[in-house]
């Protein structure tokens, strides 16, 4: 049995369906060639994708380095991907004057001692203080979304369900 002599005649004669999915789908279906016509390019900048990337959450400090020296994105995280944990210049100053030897220590290890001084002396070398810095010096570096990237999310989206 059908009902759609109950809908308003504007949906039925032109055959549209006021259901959520199905506009959901023709929106789908109006924005699909002009996806595929359009040339994937990224209009973000190197510092926004360096900034956005899980490695330059995990050393900040490097990643915004490697942002003021102006590194291509892709050699950037590479680099961020392969590296200890860069220390502030304040930590760094700060762990020579309260740690004998820390000239003879390698990278991982002067990562390790600035953290365990950190925590065991309630942040006075700065640890934590100069990675929440860089943390928020990063997020000015983060661009707005573009129509391309909310594109590629509802893409994305549609294909896990």
């Amino acid at each position: 049995m059908s009902f759609r002599h109950l809908a308003p005649p504007q949906y039925y004669r032109s055959g549209r369906d006021n259901s959520l999915s199905a506009r959901m789908a023709r929106i789908n279906e109006l924005s699909e060639p002009e996806l595929e016509d359009s040339p994937a390019v990224d209009s973000h900048s190197n510092a926004h994708r360096i900034a956005v990337s899980q490695e330059a959450k995990n050393n900040p400090v490097l990643a915004l380095k490697l942002i003021q020296r102006g590194e291509k994105s892709k050699k950037a995280i590479r680099l961020l991907a392969d590296s200890y944990r860069n220390l502030s210049m304040f930590t760094q100053r700060r762990m020579e004057k309260v740690c004998p030897g820390w000239e003879c220590l390698d990278d991982e290890d002067k990562n390790l001692e600035a953290f365990n001084y950190s925590l065991w002396n309630n942040d006075e070398n700065g640890y934590r203080a100069g990675f929440r810095a860089a943390i928020t010096a990063l997020e000015k570096y983060v661009e707005q979304p573009t129509l391309q990237d909310m594109n590629n999310l509802m893409i994305k989206l549609r294909g896990l369900s």
